[in-house]
């Protein structure tokens, strides 16, 4: 099997990446643009020992689960891979893949995987975008990489092809923050990049990296980029020294942070704090892991992961003790800050690598009835894990945007005493690969 080789292959299913999957000489085919169903002529582009990957050259049979992507450029934009899927398929290929990974990696009953909660409305949902900036012929350009490249996809260069997964009032501030730029002058200095956050309260944050070395020369660019409707915050992110340092923020015009709000509870935004990105399906995903929790007033809770204390905080609600651990310094401030915001007394945050301050607390005695896991794409690190069998919990309610990684943890912590009894995927992502999941773990 030789790269530029043409073969037949039919696509059976979808990898984690959105690329159709087949089999040709005992090799899995790997094809993207591909639908489940569909016979494919393929070029192959590359050829390693145990698959292949290709791209496809005419779509032989058609499956009925295809459609005209909404987004003229989602072919290339590397944001969204499943447009030419229809939504309904997305969320049968989804669940398939939480199903297939707690079964072949974590040694689970897929049949404990629910079927996942999708969206009515699966466009216009993301409440931060984050935009590459170039110079171009003259020009001004904001938009994402291409599939793994460094050319820009360009999803403002004329309004009529905003970004279809965007808030629409994100969409307008881009348009705005891009001819500000292009008036600033062909000399004018640029960010690199600038990320957008909107709140549910309106408020939008701009935060741009500076070229290295042109930091000040931002700050003319701040004052105008104020005064586009909606922009309450404008801030630059400043690199670390080291690779192992964190980066500094500095509020070049308006406020430090913005606020959002989920079911009554309200929430400060810093720049650097990470918070998911689609309001509507977080709503969702906490109550299935606050129902899942099952608390019923009394219990004392650990919250690993914490971030800005979101999860932490729905708990505390409905727990009589809740501790948070978080090892970025500015999202522990936000976390206690998002206490007192809200008047929870019974919530307390700890900062340090979760790794580390968790297993110091059980050794000490701390017993959690219910531990929440919420980590991030790689996964827990085993002194997590660990340290959770070694609390007894009765219960860990486990957050995961990964599924290979969730079945490699829930097949550890069924070496360390513990059974899965449910999992419920979420739709965090429509029409990307990506599939958040709530999984409820027993002792056994």
């Amino acid at each position: 099997m030789l790269e530029g080789r043409e073969i037949k292959v039919e696509i059976f299913d979808i990898n984690h990446a959105g690329e159709g999957v087949g089999r040709d000489e005992g090799k899995v085919v790997f094809v993207p643009g591909t639908v489940p169903g569909e016979l494919v002529a393929v070029r192959l582009t590359e050829v390693h020992k145990n698959y292949v990957c290709g791209i496809p050259l005419e779509i032989i049979s058609i499956s009925e689960n295809r459609q005209t992507p909404a987004c003229a450029v989602s072919n290339n934009c590397g944001g969204c891979r499943l447009q030419h899927i229809t939504y309904e398929e997305q969320l049968r290929l989804k669940t398939g893949l939480v199903r297939q990974n707690l079964a072949r990696i974590g040694g689970a009953d897929g049949a404990l995987v629910k079927p996942i909660i999708g969206m009515a409305d699966p466009w216009h949902y993301r409440n931060n975008v984050r935009l590459k900036v170039q110079r171009r012929n003259g020009r001004v350009l904001l938009g994402f990489y291409e599939q793994e490249s460094h050319r820009l996809t360009i999803v403002d260069s004329n309004e009529e092809q905003p970004c279809l997964l965007a808030h629409r009032e994100l969409n307008e501030v881009a348009i705005s923050a891009r001819r500000l730029m292009e008036k600033s002058g062909a000399q004018a200095a640029l960010p690199e990049e600038v990320t957008l956050r909107r709140g549910s309260t309106g408020e939008i944050m701009v935060v741009m990296i500076a070229e290295n070395g042109k930091n000040k020369e931002l700050t003319g660019l701040a004052e105008g980029l104020i005064l586009i409707p909606g922009v309450a915050s404008v801030i630059e992110y400043q690199r670390p020294v080291t690779k192992k340092g964190y980066g500094r923020y500095k509020r070049l015009s308006g406020a430090e942070f913005i606020i959002d709000e989920i079911d009554g509870l309200k929430f400060k935004i810093s720049a650097g704090s990470f918070y998911q990105v689609n309001p509507v399906q977080t709503a969702v995903l906490y109550q299935i892991a606050l129902g899942y929790c099952g608390l019923q007033g009394q219990e004392e809770v650990a919250d690993a992961y914490c971030g800005v204390g979101t999860i932490t905080l729905y708990a505390a609600r409905k727990a009589g003790m809740v501790r948070g651990y978080e090892v970025v310094p500015g999202a522990v401030q936000d976390a206690r800050a998002n206490a007192d915001l809200n008047g929870i007394k019974n919530a307390s945050f700890y900062q340090g690598p979760a790794e580390k301050v968790l297993p110091r607390h059980i050794a000490a005695g701390f017993r959690p009835s219910v531990i929440l896991l919420d980590p991030p794409r790689s996964g827990c690190r085993p002194e997590v894990l660990e340290a959770a069998a070694n609390s007894c919990a009765r219960r860990i309610v486990y957050v995961s945007c990964d599924p290979a990684t969730l079945a490699r943890d829930v097949k550890r912590l069924s070496e360390l005493g513990y059974e899965l009894a449910e999992a419920q995927p979420v739709d965090m992502f429509p029409h990307t690969s990506h599939v958040e999941t709530v999984v409820r773990i027993e002792r056994k």
